[in-house]
Parts: structure tokens; C-alpha cells; sequence
């Protein structure tokens, strides 16, 4: 009830109107308007000064949303004397009263009812004249909600921005770790290699069988720390993988959202239209980049390590399974 309320409470500039000496017939329609609102009495008097009609207010609410509201009139005039009851059931129960004067082509009126009030000041136009600045509201309620998309989509690449900028210090992180790795499947071929040799000079039963087999056990052991750091490295890899394809994915609709807004010739990141789009359109470019060559750089980085896995896990393999011979 109280956003109703607020749609009652309507203050106009004071204008100034030329008086006139005699009254006459106040039947017609009579606009209002603001930079948010519009308002519509039409009336008929009849010969005994009494008066029908109707009443419409259109809003625009700060959320966006446009309340049109209408009301039935009913009341009298008197000379310059204008007395009327404004009720609609649906968001008036017990109707507003309300009077004032008419004045040459305007209608003052001030009233309350219900614990609302409300101060109209209005000129004898036409509906044309209320539909005209209804529509001007429309257009201005869409205005709004292109504003409010327009922002969201800022907070959104402003978002996908900081997320691309962590991928890149995520993969930064990860990039030295690669090179570690490889060189953890050459020492454990190495290793290993070294035991089977041991265990190959071993010859003879009993304490010598047993030592082979010691032996044949430390080296699959060794061969599966071997296995599971490569599935570890390829966790990891599948994991950073997934975030990119995310990030990707989002990225087209980023890219044209930030592209439609550069004149054709001009360079990027130079973008045309209000600074706050610009600011995070550059933003979102400079880090768009680092997450593209992060993407590469990771990329190239697997496919090197995933060669050398594949040389040194087979080699590790034959290893094993010599290993194995050995015990047999």
C-alpha cells in the first residue's frame, strides 16, 4: 500500500494561468505531465453541474516498472468550484476526495482519502496528448532496463576478466612444475634401470633368489611412482583444461559484446561508447590475451611431457617386466 501511496503524492511546478471572469462548461480532458509520470481526467458536466468521468495515472517506478492505474470520477462543479470523489476498488477501497478550482484551461486539484494524498495540476489537452507521454515512459522504461542489462553485462566481463587473469597465474604455477616432472620419468628409468642391472648380476638360490626378489619389488614400486605421478600430471592438466574450455566458451559472447562497440577502423582496444565500458573492454582484452598464450603455453608444455612419458614409460614397462623374468 505504500508504493501506492507514493503514486498519489504527485508535486508539479507551480505554473501561472490566466483567470477567466465567467465559468465555464469544465467538460474535456486534462493532462499532467513529468519527467516520470502522466495523468489523465476526462469529465463531462452535465446541465445541474454535475460531473462523470474517469481518471488514469501512469508511473514509472525507480525499479523500472510502470504501474497505469484508473479510477472512476464522480462529482460537481460550482462556478470555478470543482468538487470530485476519485475511486477505483482495486487500490482505492474508500475512494479519495478531492477539489479545487478550474481555471481557464486549468484544473487544480488537492485531496485525500485512505491516508493518501494527492495535488494535481493539469490543462485541458487531449488523450493524445497523455498517450504521447505514455509513450515517451515506455520508451523510457526500456531505456532503463538496457542501462541495467548493459551494467550487468559490465559486472559479467569484469567477472570473466578476474577469472581469466587467475587461470593465468593458476597456469603460471603449474608451467614449472612440468619440467620437474620430466625429469622425475628419466630418474626413475634411470633407477630402475640400475636395479635390474643389480639384480641380473645376481646369480645362485636361496638368500641370492631372495635378493633378486627384494629387488623386483623395490622396482615396481619405484615404476609406480612412476604412473602416478604421470596420472597426477594429467589431473592436473585435465583440471586447468576444463577451466579453459569454460572460460573459452564464454569468451565468444564476450568478444562480440566488446567488438560491436569499436568503429571498423579503428585499432583495438580502442573502444567507442561510455568510459566505463571502455575501461573494462580494455581490461577484459589485455587479459583475454594472457589467458590465449597461457592456453598455448600450457598446451605445448603437456604435449612435451606426455612424449616423455611415453618414451620413458615403455622403457620403464620392459624394465618391470625383465624385472619379473628375473624372479621367475
Amino acid at each position: 500500500m505504500k508504493g501506492r501511496r507514493n503514486q498519489w503524492i504527485v508535486l508539479f511546478a507551480l505554473m501561472s494561468f490566466g483567470g477567466q471572469a465567467a465559468a465555464e462548461n469544465i467538460s474535456g480532458t486534462y493532462v499532467g505531465k513529468s519527467s516520470n509520470s502522466a495523468f489523465l481526467v476526462q469529465v463531462v458536466e452535465t446541465k445541474d453541474g454535475q460531473l462523470t468521468g474517469r481518471y488514469e495515472e501512469v508511473i514509472l517506478q525507480p525499479t523500472g516498472k510502470i504501474d497505469d492505474n484508473n479510477a472512476i470520477i464522480a462529482g460537481a462543479v460550482n462556478g470555478r468550484t470543482v468538487v470530485v470523489t476519485i475511486k477505483a476498488t482495486e487500490f482505492l477501497v474508500g475512494g479519495i476526495v478531492a477539489s479545487g478550482t478550474i481555471d481557464g484551461r486549468a484544473l487544480h486539484l488537492t485531496g485525500g482519502g485512505n491516508g493518501v494524498n494527492m495535488t494535481l495540476n493539469l490543462l485541458k489537452s487531449d488523450e493524445a496528448d497523455f498517450r504521447t507521454q505514455v509513450a515517451a515512459l515506455t520508451r523510457q522504461q526500456v531505456a532503463q532496463h538496457d542501462i541495467k542489462i548493459a551494467a550487468d553485462q559490465l559486472v559479467e566481463l569484469k567477472g570473466l576478466s578476474d577469472r581469466m587473469i587467475a587461470f593465468a597465474t593458476k597456469a603460471d604455477a603449474l608451467l614449472p612444475k612440468f619440467a620437474p616432472a620430466e625429469q622425475r620419468y628419466r630418474d626413475i628409468t634411470r633407477r630402475i634401470r640400475g636395479a635390474l642391472a643389480r639384480e641380473q648380476s645376481i646369480y645362485g638360490g636361496g638368500q641370492a633368489s631372495v635378493a633378486r626378489g627384494q629387488i623386483s619389488v623395490a622396482i615396481n614400486q619405484t615404476a609406480i611412482e612412476g604412473s602416478q605421478l604421470h596420472d597426477s600430471v594429467q589431473s592436473s592438466f585435465r583440471d586447468i583444461a576444463n577451466d579453459a574450455g569454460q572460460l573459452a566458451s564464454e569468451a565468444k559472447g564476450a568478444s562480440q559484446f566488446c567488438r560491436e562497440s569499436h568503429q571498423s577502423n579503428a585499432p583495438l582496444p580502442a573502444v567507442v561508447g561510455p568510459e566505463a565500458k571502455n575501461a573494462v573492454c580494455r581490461q577484459y582484452f589485455d587479459a583475454e590475451k594472457k589467458f590465449r598464450q597461457k592456453i598455448m603455453e600450457m598446451k605445448v608444455a603437456f604435449v612435451r611431457i606426455e612424449a616423455v612419458w611415453k618414451i620413458e614409460g615403455q622403457a620403464q614397462d620392459k624394465i618391470v617386466k625383465a624385472s619379473d623374468v628375473e624372479v621367475r
